[in-house]
Order: C-alpha cells, then structure tokens, then sequence
C-alpha cells in the first residue's frame, strides 16, 4: 500500500513538473535553392547565450527556454547569416522550415523584368512572369535561366502570376501585369520572399493559375548589417551602385532599414538603350505592447527611371543597318544620339504595416498602401506629311519593288527602279532630328488653320515629342487571421480592397523647335474638314476661346480621361492532416466595379466622351483545391484543381478610350480552369519535381488599336469570345555528381493553343459606324511570344573556401510569332476568293500562316566566391556571362503589322497582302560581374 501510494504521489509530481516546464523551439533548417536539409548549422539563442547545431536532416530543438523574445541566428559557410525574432510561451515553437539564402549575390540582373513592362505589345511580347527562386529545382532554373527568351512559365502571361508586397497584391489594376518595375533595383530591400508555384494556395491568398509570390519589404525582414555593391555590365546598363543597412531587432523594440541604388548607362548593342534610374527604400518598425505581440511598420519605396526602349524592326531594316539590333527609335541630334521611346516613371509607394501575435496559435497581418507619382512613355508624333519615321515602309527599299509590280507602264517602272536605287543609297535608319527642328521653325502660323491667336512671327511644330501618360492613385488594404487549433487544422482567411483610379492623357514633351502644337484631331480634320466642331480635341477649350489649343510643352493634349476601379474580395483556406495525406481547401468571392470618366468633350463624340461611362460591374470567385500524400520522407504526389471567374481589364474593357465611353462589344467576365498533378523525389542523390498541368481560359477581350491602310483611318480591333488551352510537362532534377559537382537540368514541354474564333468589330477612332464585324478564323493557333519547348542542362560546383561556378546550356523551340488577327478575318480570305473561279488555297495558307521561329541553343556560365574576414567581413564577386558563343540570329519575340496592302491583281480583282513581320533578336555575348561588400 506503502509502495502505492508512492508511486503515485512521484507520478504527481512528475507530471506538475511536466505541466510548469518552460517551453523550446524545434525546427528544419533547409536552403532556399532546392529545399535541401542543412545539416551542421549552428544556431545561436541570444540573449540565452545558448549554441545548438542541426543534425544530418537539418532539425534543432532548444528546450526549456522561459517565456520571452529571443532571436535566433543561423550560420553556416556558404550561405548567409539569418536572424529570426521569436517569441516563446508554455508550449514548444515549431519553426517547421527555416530557410537560408546561398551566399550569392544578385545572380540575375533584375532590370529585365522591367525592360518588357510596357503598355502597348509593339514594344514587347512577352512579360516575365517571376523573378525570384522558387522551393523546387525546376522553378528555381526557370526563373533564373530562361529570361533571356522571355520565358514565360507554362505560356501565361504575367498578369496570372500574383505579385504581392508585405501581403497586398500588387499587380497592376488596369492591365494586371507584373509591377516588379515598382521596386527595380531594390534587391537587398526585396530579397525576402515566399514563393509558391502552379495552383498551391498559401497563407496571404488563394491565388490564380500562374504561382504566388510575396515580398516581405519591412526593416525586421532585411537581413542585419551593411552591405554594398558595385555591378559593371552591357545587357541593360553599365554601372549599378547599391547600399543597404538594416539594424536588426534593437533591445528598445526598433528596427529599421535604408536601401539605395542607381543604375546608369546603355548596353554595348542596342543604339539608345539605357538607364537613368535610382532606387530608394526606408523603413521602420516597433514592437509594442506589454508582452511585444504588435509589431507597427512603415515603409516608403520607390524606383524613379528613365529608360530609352528598343523598337521592333523588320529584316529588311536588319540588313540594310547591317546587325539584328538596329533601333529605329533613335537618330543623331547635334552629333548626339537621341531616342524618341523613353519611359520616365516616379511612382513611390507608402505603407502600413500591422502585426498581432494574438497567442501562440493565433496570428492577425493587416497592411495599407498608397501609391501615386506618374508614368510617362514618349513617342514621335506629327500633324502632317509622310510618316518620317525611318522605317516605315514607304521609306524602305521593298516599297518601291512593291510599286514596280503593281505599275502599268514603262515609264513609272523606270521611276520606281529609280527609287529603289535612291533609297538604297541614302537610307541611313535615323531620325532626322535636326530636319525636325529646322522644320518647326521655319513653318507658318497660318498653315496650321489659320489661328488668329498665333503670335507675330511665332511657328507652329509641325512634329513634336509626345508623352503618353499612365499616372496611377492606388490605395489597397489587406488583413489575413490564421488559426491553429489543437488537432494542428489550421484555418486562415482574410480580406482584400482596392480602389485605384489611373489618368490617362497625352501631353506636349517637346516641340523640336516650334512654339506650339495644334491641339486637334488629323485624322477628323482630313476626313472632315468642313466642320471645325468635329476635329477639336477639347470642344469646350473651342468654346471658351474661338480657336484650338495651342499646346506649350507640359500642356495636355489629345485626350484626358480617368479609368476608375473598385475590387474587393473576401477569402478563407482551410488545411487538415492526417498520416501522409495534407489537404487544403480555399475559396474566394469578390467583387469589381470599373467605369471610364472623361475630362474632355471630343468634337466627334460631344455626347459620348465626357463624364462618365456606365459602370461594368462583375461578380468574381476562386475555388481551389490542394491534395498530397508523402509516402515517405523522399516521395510526394500532389494534385491541385483552380475553377475562378474574373473581371475583364480595363484595357480590354472600351473600344476607345481616348475618345469615347463605349464599351467593347460581347464583354463579360474570364473564366479559367486549371490542374495540375505533381511527383516529388527527394533523396539524398536525386532531387526532382515531375508535374503534368492543364488550364482552359474562356470570355477574353483585347483591343488593338492601329492605323488601317484599307481604311485609310486610325481604328480600334475589338475582340471577344477568346478561348485558350495550354497544357504540358515540367521536369526539374537535381543530382549530386562528386565532390561539389552537381547536375542541374529542367525541361518545360507545353501546347498551348487558341480554341475558339473569336468575334470582333472594327471601329474607326473618328466615326462610332462598325467597319467591319465578323470572326477571326484562329482556332488550333499557337498560343504566341514564349517558347513552347525550353530545355536546360548544366553542371554546378560548390567548393570549399566559398567557390562556386557553373556552366548551362539552354535549347529552346516552338516560339511562335505574335499574329494580326485581321489576316485571319472573312475580309481578308474573302480576297483570293476568285468569283469565277476556285478558291486560291495556297494564297489562303500564306495569308494564315503562322511563323514558327527556329530552334535556339545559348550557352551561359557563371562563377563567384566570398571571402570571410575576421568573421566579420564579406568580400565576395560573381560574374554571370550569357551567350557565351555570341549567336545573334536567335529571334526572341515578335509581331505581325497590322498593317495590310490592299494591291491590286492582273485580273483587275482586289487582295489583302502582308506587310513583313517585326523581330527582336537575343543580344551577344553579355556579362554581368558584381562585387560586394558586407558586415
């Protein structure tokens, strides 16, 4: 009894001893590349004073720590130091997988998500869609490897890859695009990321078709300490300077951080290419509250730039400039180069951060930002005469050949022989800048109408620079409660708002020479002469003052409007274990208003321009599954579903927007419906991700705006109806050769096709009369401007005293070139429809055909190592060299002209005729060498 009584009374006590222990923290130390166990990472507890190290499976624990905040430091060679701030209570913090960032610095020059970030697709075609590494090796390469074929994963185009800053999804409200631009060459600033690919949801959203990403931008993320840079390259820019510091986690609860970064100079190949730019970041946080379990931030960032952009050109262009990087933006300017395409863009971005340890399995995120500033993109304009930019297609050699055929008689054969021979003797490929101004200096007021306003002796610009405003007022609010409960169900949910309201407009950059521009529509004044009510641009500016305005620079000219937008969404993701199985289900519901507001009354349009539209308003949602089973520590399968419905862009969503409020014909919401099936390997000599996926996306509108020269007017290409379906493999491997070596290698295979004839309706910018509606004949076609075949071998090498190196070799194929809907019309088959005869089927082909560029093979090295000094210092280089057999043949990206020839026939019978294709071309040999310094 004795004995009984005994025992239990230990067993009492052991067990209130249990119950009133401290609590610990365990977690799995892993690195950000390929989700690779780290094992022998030491792990320091301060203020404890304690010193762990993880296992050969990279898992720590530290157990009886009394209740408070700690921060943990990780350190081990080769990759950088991390500290993490964590706060302990009674039970034991799982960490679950701490991630540590290999110890290389910027090893992709992050400006080349921002050269394609443009606003009209003549510029470009394709728009990366991630430029971060991913938790798998296949993302990891694709993101990294594949850029210099402006790969796009799966063939989406960026605006299906959800962008968000400190929890708040930042793509761009009127396109959708990728907004990497914002904070271009903030790397140290914006390097702390959580990345999620394909259709897995996460904790700051359910997420679309294309992968997550989230930037943790706050002062407790950067890493502690101060780092600078110093990059020399000749892909996008010469000279880049960076400087970070972040203090870390202070004993008063402060933390903050500062970044700066500039970026200067042109590439070696592209005339006019360059970058004016500079980065800023700052940003403050504070740990409140008697437990400090409320962290408050501020954050202030902006990227202010100045790029001079490259234009498209054709192969005739090419050849007679002899190289594939012509420019036919620029010309000399007083013995100077001058690029008429410059984006001038300022757009800082405010926020406020709050965080809320509610306990320790409750946590609440909420974040607001505002951001404002302007977005600028100038172009050549000009009122009257030929297009006097050097490549358009009357000024080239071709023309001429074209005319000779089309001739009747001996003698205009002889004249545009002639021409031909002409052109080829004096085409240089410029912009004759100086012929611009001694132009508008010497032209009569009174050829510009007769404007009595017109000051004595004053002259009007004939051409002029133009700046195309996109200036965006962007507020969006976030807020996210995630929940553990005991059986370790986790449930998270939050809520999204936004209300942006983007100008539109035009305005007066330079008046090469003149004193001021005729502010009036050219194409209604040719059309319609006889009423000067009709070509005012701003018929109340006539009213008010007799006359049309006389634009100085920095006035607004050709139209003024305000696209307006209102999104909410409400969401809620709900995950449960059990075994080796994971589940994770998640929905969202939202709703988006949009409506255009116009500034000015259009003289052709006085009832139809001015105030504002109706609003288009739709209901959105997002159901998503996610399923996997682990069968062991080395085998994974996963399989994911998306069914979502979404708004239409504002860009898609008005014939016309710079001139009137109606809304595209056949507009309603896009539909997309996605899977994906994944097999994950991962052993000690093997890593790999095999995923198989398909994806529908249904009801997608795009306006292409153009001057037609069947119609000899400026109008506007409506589509609706557009269906896509894209599916394929990815593969991804990693294999550990011997002694550091390694093989890397990912192989993207996909068809992605168009699957309907969409409907359209061609619209003249001066008239509201339908020129023509009818199908677009494009089913089966190839999905355009990313290669359906990308394939990368490499070997890597990580040695000791901090060396690495590598060596890749990418194959890509079926690129297929951007496509002129009207060349697949009615119209345009209709004119080799012979009356009295049979169909011309292989004229027919050659107007639909579709080009397929070649296979392309690059070859890409990179090397670097870091020196540690006193364990303090860091000292380290890495040079990336891209291209290195210098092949300047491979065709990156692309489009048809819109343009059209309507010739003539033998036969006296009318038909459409291509004009050639624009081209971009990979650049040469490029390097990118980088040397920083840290402690």
């Amino acid at each position: 009894m004795k004995i009984r009584h005994l025992l239990l009374t230990l067993l009492l006590v052991s067990s209130a001893a249990a119950y009133a222990q401290d609590g610990g923290i365990r977690g799995k130390v892993v690195s950000r590349n390929d989700r690779a166990a780290l094992g022998n990472v030491k792990v320091v507890v301060e203020p404890a004073g304690i010193v762990v190290t993880t296992d050969a499976e990279g898992r720590f624990r530290i157990a009886n720590l009394p209740k408070g905040d700690y921060e943990l430091r990780f350190e081990t060679p080769d990759y950088e130091n991390l500290d993490i701030a964590v706060r302990v209570d009674k039970i034991e913090k799982d960490l679950r997988s701490v991630v540590m960032s290999p110890d290389v610095q910027d090893g992709i020059d992050d400006s080349v998500f921002s050269e394609f970030d443009s606003e009209v697709a003549t510029d470009a075609q394709s728009l990366p869609s991630s430029l971060s590494a991913s938790k798998d090796v296949f993302n990891n390469i694709a993101s990294y490897k594949f850029s210099e074929m402006r790969f796009n994963v799966r063939g989406y185009d960026s605006q299906y890859s959800d962008i968000y800053l400190n929890g708040m999804r930042f793509n761009d409200a009127m396109t959708g695009y990728g907004p990497w631009s914002l904070w271009s060459g903030l790397n140290d600033a914006t390097r702390n990321q959580e990345n999620v690919a394909g259709l897995t949801p996460t904790d700051f959203g359910i997420g679309g078709v294309a992968g997550m990403t989230n930037i943790n931008a706050r002062a407790s993320q950067m890493r502690k300490g101060f780092r600078a840079s110093v990059v020399n390259g000749n892909s996008m820019y010469r000279f880049r300077l960076m400087a970070s510091y972040a203090s870390g986690a202070l004993d008063n609860g402060w933390s903050y951080a500062f970044s700066f970064s500039t970026r200067q100079g042109g590439n070696s190949y592209v005339d006019g290419v360059y970058y004016n730019s500079y980065a800023y970041f700052a940003s403050v946080e504070k740990l409140l509250g008697a437990e400090r379990n409320h962290r408050l931030g501020l954050t202030f960032m902006a990227a202010p730039t100045e790029r001079g952009a490259q234009q498209a050109a054709t192969d005739e262009a090419y050849a007679l400039f002899g190289d594939n990087y012509y420019n036919p933006n620029v010309g000399y300017q007083n013995g100077k180069l001058r690029n008429s395409r410059v984006r001038d863009t300022h757009e800082p971005i405010a926020m406020l951060t709050y965080n809320w340890d509610i306990d320790e399995r409750t946590r609440l995120q909420a974040a607001a930002a505002f951001r404002f500033g302007y977005n600028g993109y100038s172009a050549l304009t000009w009122r009257d005469g030929a297009d006097p930019r050097p490549d358009y297609y009357r000024a080239m050699p071709s023309y001429q050949l074209f005319r000779w055929a089309q001739s009747e008689t001996p003698e205009s054969s002889e004249t545009y022989l002639n021409n031909y021979r002409e052109i080829l003797r004096t085409w240089t490929g410029r912009m004759d800048w100086d012929g611009f101004y001694r132009t508008n200096m010497q032209t009569d007021p009174a050829s510009a109408g007769g404007m009595s306003a017109a000051a004595p002796g004053s002259h009007f610009s004939n051409t002029i620079i133009e700046e195309r405003h996109t200036d965006q007022l962007d507020f969006n609010f976030a807020a996210s409660v995630a929940h553990t409960f005991r059986n370790n169900t986790r449930l998270v949910g939050g809520l999204r708002a936004r209300i942006n309201r983007t100008e539109y407009y035009d305005e007066v950059k330079d008046l090469l020479g003149g004193d001021f521009w005729l502010d009036v529509d050219k194409f209604a004044m040719r059309d319609l002469g006889e009423s000067v009510l009709a070509y005012q641009n701003d018929l109340d500016y006539y009213y008010r003052h007799g006359h049309a305005k006389m634009a100085k620079e920095g006035d607004k000219i050709s139209y003024d409007y305000y696209a307006n937008l209102r999104d909410a969404r409400l969401w809620a993701l709900y995950g449960f274990s059990f075994g080796g199985f994971h589940a994770e289900l998640g929905g969202e519901l939202g709703y988006t208003a949009m409506w255009r507001n116009g500034l000015w009354r259009k003289g052709l349009f006085p009832n139809d321009s001015f105030g504002d539209s109706e609003t288009l308003d739709y209901l959105t949602y997002r159901v998503k599954g996610s399923f996997a089973y682990r069968f062991s520590g080395a085998h994974a399968l996963t399989a994911n579903v998306l069914m979502m419905q979404d708004a239409p862009k504002f860009q898609s969503a008005f014939v016309s927007a710079r001139t009137r409020n109606q809304v595209t014909p056949g507009l309603t919401a896009e539909k997309i419906f996605g899977a994906e099936l994944s097999y994950d390997l991962n052993l000690p000599y093997i890593k790999a991700r095999l995923s198989g996926f398909y994806t529908s996306m249904a009801d997608m509108s795009k306006v292409i705006s153009f001057y037609d020269d069947t119609e000899n007017s400026f109008t506007n290409f409506a589509m609706s109806g557009i269906d896509k379906r894209y599916y394929g493999l990815e593969l991804g491997v990693q294999v550990p050769i011997w002694n550091g070596i390694a093989f890397n290698g990912a192989l993207s295979w996909g068809d992605f096709r168009y699957t309907s004839n969409p409907h359209f309706v061609q619209l003249a910018d001066n008239s509201a009369t339908v020129r023509l509606e009818s199908d677009v004949y494009w089913k089966n076609f190839h999905v355009e401007s990313t290669p359906q075949l990308a394939a990368n071998v490499g070997l890597s090498y990580r040695g000791p005293h901090s060396w690495f190196a590598g060596v890749d070799c990418n194959i890509y194929a079926n690129n297929y070139l951007s496509m002129n809907p009207f060349y697949r019309t009615g119209a345009a088959i209709a004119s080799y429809v012979e009356a009295s005869g049979p169909l011309d089927i292989q004229a027919i082909d050659y107007i639909r055909h579709q080009e397929k560029f070649g296979t392309a093979c690059v070859v890409n090295a990179n090397v670097g190592k870091s020196w540690y000094i006193h364990r303090i210092y860091t000292l380290g280089f890495s040079l990336e060299v891209k291209n290195l057999l210098n092949s300047q043949d491979f065709r990156t990206g692309g489009y048809e002209q819109m343009r059209m020839y309507k010739s003539r026939q033998t036969d006296g019978s009318t038909r459409y005729t291509r004009f050639p294709a624009k081209y971009f071309y990979m650049l040469g040999t490029t390097y990118y060498l980088n040397v920083y310094f840290r402690f």
